[in-house]
């Protein structure tokens, strides 16, 4: 098996499988009163402060949920109520688009922000979109689909100069590219994205903050629930390891990235690579293919124990082509070409010849 579907999810890190099977032993619920709940409630806090060291943030602007689909509704949701606009990129994750088409049924005019082919959103359009009425401004940070880095510095400059919040989609960026928290006002994140469990992430939050889940008050009253302790400390596990080799791991990406890229130019004619020529994240590779749709390049692959990604989908015999693509100024044809690798510390430098000469053979036979 040669797994490069990374950006979906990650497979655990063996010491961190390790490390959450040993925190099954800490049952008791950290709201509880007694002795049980006390010694959960330390190791959650422990584990907020150590994230908080991690990130350069207070531990209060840390709130655990159970990952950046419920932290991205949270956030958009919050504007309900209220009246005006809210600015988000062409190319955003569902669960910020689909968040939009809601609010936008609930009287809240969505605006979108033009990317360019490489998928960087377009500053001045931007600027320009934003008025007296924007109540959010949400662009993600590093492309879920192409690994395009966002200006986010730019981003969060236009934003404070209009005096309107920031949120970001950071999932794909904490453990791969540079973080700075400071530029935003709020951003989400998953853990099993960093090769940490599903079902966990959390919140960061440094404006006002309308909670989405109301019950017992748990994290400050902004995400009621009780809290996913053995996720949050296997969460903060993986993240202290990725961290403590932060930049050898980002060359280890970066390496295993380029050679299946060279790989690719070199031995399939015609091929595209999407955000070649922008800051990209080390760990996402996005084709354009001579030939063949992606969903039927990756099922082909599948069968030979190659795991990736299409851009595009089946239904009813027809291909449907990625509309982020057709949003970039590409063809709706090239849209239905389009197949994602993204690479996991757990990948090694030898899987990548094979996979190459797999999708050759996929998409040339």
């Amino acid at each position: 098996m040669i797994y490069l579907d990374n950006a979906a999810t990650t497979p655990l890190l063996p010491s961190v499988k390790e490390f959450l099977c040993e925190s099954l032993e800490i049952f008791g619920n950290p709201s509880s009163p007694h002795k049980l709940g006390a010694e959960a409630r330390e190791k959650l806090e422990e584990a907020r402060n150590r994230l908080a060291d991690l990130l350069g943030v207070r531990p209060e602007n840390i709130v655990f949920n159970s990952g950046a689909t419920e932290g991205n509704n949270t956030v958009l949701r919050g504007v309900l109520g209220r009246r005006g606009n809210v600015v988000i990129s062409a190319i955003e994750h569902k669960s910020v688009s689909a968040c939009a088409k809601y609010l936008s049924k609930k009287g809240i005019e969505i605006r979108e922000v033009r990317v360019n082919s490489e998928g960087l959103v377009d500053l001045d359009h931007l600027g320009d979109l934003i008025d007296g009425d924007t109540l959010l401004v949400s662009i993600m940070h590093v492309s879920n689909e192409f690994g395009t880095i966002q200006p986010v510095g730019e981003i969060s400059k236009i934003c404070k100069e209009k005096g309107v919040p920031f949120h970001t989609d950071a999932v794909q960026a904490l453990g791969k590219v540079d973080l700075n928290l400071e530029e935003v006002d709020y951003a989400t994140f998953s853990a099993h994205k960093f090769h940490a469990p599903k079902g966990v992430g959390f919140l960061y939050v440094k404006g006002e903050l309308e909670p989405l889940i109301l019950g017992g008050g748990q994290e400050r009253g902004l995400r009621s629930g009780t809290e996913n302790l053995h996720g949050i400390l296997a969460m903060v596990k993986a993240l202290e390891e990725i961290h403590s080799s932060f930049e050898e791991n980002v060359r280890r990406l970066e390496g295993l990235r380029n050679s299946f890229e060279e790989l690719v130019e070199e031995r399939l004619p015609g091929v595209r690579i999407v955000g070649k020529k922008a800051p990209r994240s080390p760990s996402i590779s996005t084709l354009i293919l001579p030939q063949k749709s992606g969903w039927e390049v990756v099922s082909r692959l599948s069968e030979e124990g190659v795991f990736c990604s299409a851009g595009s989908a089946c239904t009813s015999g027809e291909t449907v082509p990625n509309e982020h693509l057709m949003k970039m100024g590409y063809s709706f044809e090239e849209a239905t070409r389009m197949t994602r690798f993204s690479f996991g510390l757990m990948n090694r430098e030898e899987e990548i010849e094979e996979a190459v000469e797999k999708l050759v053979k996929a998409t040339l036979s």
